[in-house]
């Protein structure tokens, strides 16, 4: 079969020999080569050769997600979007690497969105740009039907409804293929997919009646091989057999599913990202500070990863050049123009970087000579630039000099110089005859002068540091750089401020979000799982034992109802707890559950205490669910739980390590087994803190009352994961409760 390129290229890939010999670009450190990155997609049926549109590209572009990993230390960088990925490439240390990419978007089943993965090791050499061809193959499972002539004799207005077997109802997780449809589906299958189920519905043309017949296919695979070559597309065969089991009228047929790998045509697109403006040593997106006089030579340079077609470029900083016109096209302009410009102390140079089209001018450097900017005078200058390539992307930027006689200058604070109780404050000596550098911090919520504290701080050249700590967390703070000048005078910069990090807070904390129908689950979407709850167990008696809530919340559209309650017929079943914990339901075991339960958690993010708002509502401890109670239940509960007792409700956290590996299910740091039995210990060496609540009543009125629950340490150190557990019924791990305990 022919094969053409079907490719995503990240700018990156069109500036490999951009960073090797000009004297002012950016170097490699000692003991360091350069990532540059090539993606491609590996589409997956024979496609019709059409230009993407901007709004295509650029869905495409920003739904890639990077991952870098170092074979000792693991993960080690995150891009999400390409245009996140450096244009100059990504230094790396020497040694092995693999990257991996995800790229479209992950819906449970879709006619048209798919999804994308690639991993491709590799190695970095000292000194050399290491080119990465990441080759993405399609992740989603196919579906496609084919039908036997004969089907039209005795079904009419004929459809097939595919789902995914996950316990999703609601229809999101299915497709319908109506008549004889040539479509292909896209569905996501993974770990919790349990298979296909399929519908065939009609008309009986033989009885003039309704038809429908329902089946499954347990048999479907995730596609998550590490180095996968080939999708699996299952052929859904609907044949004429005089012995299947479907039967129409008085003809038989039979449901055959054919996986097959997916071998598709590759077509070549190029995702352009939009041009890059980077300063040369310093940041165009903060002002450029300097001193009259010693402002020096200075650089832009623009890349892109298609042509440049212009460069326009306008503002104060012409001006002060004494340009003859407010604005200019560098690429369009006339040559007389680029000399008086070039006389003035403005310089600019288009340069052939793209090693797929040599012949086009993809990079762009424009330098302000130090016989311009040293006899600039005190003030702030600025400069437009606004580039343009060749798919008509553009990219806006506004270079700020400001040319200033302050002893020294204050920096913005970044992202990565911010903690949640810690901040790295940096400043810039512009003049070494001062002395005294230091820093001033207040909280933004005081104005008065006496409320700024002095901070030390260190110098190395003319770097200024200080790095504060005890902070509070998601809070801002102003601060202010300050000096002696030569002449005793004291110089007090401009004030600016930072926002501390904000502790995190529990995803889906208010269960706000919800899917699925039998079971229910507590996440808009697997990916976004962080509860589960153990309705996957109790859905095999057509029952939820957790849901959303409209009646009872304390802000917000929902809350978690957690009703306890004998799930089963007659005397056949057993009590099953309401309740909802951090972890993942894994597996039902006959009539018992295995769950995993904890999250990753930052271990700089140590929460002292859980808070929230509940209400409970006690049922009563009857004899049918007694009896229930397996031979391993404590003489304890039963003596706190007998028949015609209230039932209690209790809530726990526990910040844990993942020091104990269970050997089948190794991703959560606690396994429940209720069959072994296998139950959490609080007093585990695994344990490092531990707070709970039993509530042991109804809670007064009819609104949700606050808690606070805090945490205490049993085995003092580091931990890995968080752990919540709820339940309407104390004893609800022992089958024990009361019928109709609800906690809200």
């Amino acid at each position: 079969m022919m094969k053409t390129r079907y490719a995503i290229i990240a700018g990156s890939l069109l500036l490999g020999v951009a960073f090797t010999s000009c004297r002012d670009e950016q170097l490699l450190e000692e003991g360091q080569g350069r990532m540059m990155l090539h993606t491609s997609v590996m589409n997956d049926i024979k496609v019709v050769s059409r230009a993407l549109s901007n709004e295509e590209i650029a869905d495409l572009s920003a739904s890639a997600t990077i991952w870098i990993s170092d074979s000792k230390k693991g993960r080690i960088h995150t891009f999400t979007g390409l245009a996140s990925f450096p244009t100059e490439g990504l230094p790396l240390e020497v040694g092995s690497y693999v990257a991996e990419a995800w790229v479209g978007d992950s819906v449970p089943a879709s006619w048209d969105k798919k999804r994308f993965r690639g991993v491709s090791p590799f190695e970095i050499s000292k000194g050399v740009n290491t080119q990465v061809d990441l080759e993405c193959h399609i992740r989603n499972t196919l579906v496609s039907v084919i039908y036997d002539p004969d089907i039209d004799q005795v079904l009419g207005d004929y459809s097939l409804t595919v789902s995914l077997n996950d316990g999703v109802t609601d229809g999101s997780h299915s497709l319908v293929f109506e008549g004889k449809s040539t479509d292909k589906g896209y569905f996501m299958i993974n770990s919790r997919t349990r298979g296909l189920k399929f519908k065939l519905a009609g008309t009986d043309l033989t009885k003039n009646e309704p038809f429908e017949k329902e089946m499954e296919f347990k048999d479907a695979k995730v596609t998550e091989a590490p180095y996968l070559a080939h999708a699996t597309e299952y052929k859904v065969n609907l044949r004429y057999d005089s012995h299947g089991e479907i039967k129409i009228g008085g003809t038989y047929f039979t449901l055959e599913i054919e996986p097959e790998p997916v071998e598709g045509e590759k077509q070549e697109i190029y995702i352009n990202l939009a041009p890059d403006i980077k300063g040369v040593g310093f940041n165009i997106n903060q002002p450029l500070v300097t001193v009259p006089g010693e402002v020096g030579r200075r650089s832009l340079y623009i890349t892109t990863s298609s042509s440049i077609e212009s460069v326009v470029v306008s503002g104060s900083l012409l001006e002060a050049a004494g340009a003859s016109f407010p604005q200019y096209d560098l690429v369009k302009m006339e040559s007389q123009h680029k000399e008086e410009l070039s006389s003035k102390g403005i310089e600019f140079e288009l340069l052939k970087r793209d090693t797929i089209n040599p012949t086009l001018d993809t990079n762009m450097r424009i330098n302000f000579e130090e016989f311009f900017t040293n006899t600039l005078a005190e003030g702030t200058y600025e400069m437009k630039i606004v580039a343009t390539d060749g798919v008509s992307q553009e990219t806006e930027k506004t270079f700020v000099l400001e040319v200033s006689g302050a002893p020294v200058q204050g920096n913005e604070v970044s992202a990565s110089s911010l903690g949640f109780t810690s901040a790295t404050l940096t400043g810039t000596i512009l003049d070494n005859t001062a002395s005294g550098f230091g820093f001033e911090l207040r909280q933004a919520a005081t104005r008065s002068y006496e409320d700024w504290t002095p901070i030390a701080a260190t110098v190395n050249g003319s770097k200024l540091t200080a790095t504060v700590n005890d902070l509070v967390a998601g809070t801002t703070y102003e601060y202010r750089v300050v000096a002696t000048k030569a002449d005793g005078t004291r110089f007090e910069g401009k004030t600016l401020s930072f926002e501390t990090v904000s502790y995190p807070q529990l995803p889906n904390g208010g269960f706000e979000d919800w899917s699925g129908s039998s079971p229910m689950f507590i996440c808009a979407n697997e990916a976004s799982m962080f509860w589960d709850s153990g309705n996957h167990g109790s859905k095999t008696m057509g029952k939820d034992v957790t849901e959303k809530d409209t009646s009872v919340k304390h802000s917000g559209n929902y809350s978690a109802k957690l009703k306890s309650q004998f799930v089963g017929l007659g005397s056949i079943g057993r009590f099953a707890a309401g309740n909802a914990f951090v972890g993942k339901y894994l597996k039902t075991d006959g009539t018992d559950g295995i769950l995993g339960w904890g999250r990753p958690w930052n271990p700089e993010a140590r929460p002292k205490a859980l808070k929230g708002w509940i209400k409970y509502s006690p049922g009563t401890v009857q004899d049918k669910v007694f009896t229930k109670v397996p031979n391993f239940t404590p003489s304890e509960l039963k003596e706190e739980f007998p028949t015609g007792s209230h039932d209690k409700a209790i809530i726990y956290i526990a910040l844990v390590d993942h020091s104990k590996v269970d050997v089948e299910y190794k991703d959560f740091p606690v396994i429940i087994k209720t069959k072994v039995p296998q139950l959490f210990d609080k007093n585990g060496s695994n344990v490092k803190a531990y707070g709970e609540m039993i509530v042991s009543e109804a809670t007064p009125g009819d609104d949700m009352i606050e808690f606070t629950i805090n945490l205490t340490d049993v085995n003092p150190g580091a931990f890995s994961h968080i752990m919540i557990v709820a339940s309407a019924s104390k004893a609800g791990d022992y089958f024990l409760g009361g019928e109709g305990s609800t906690l809200w």
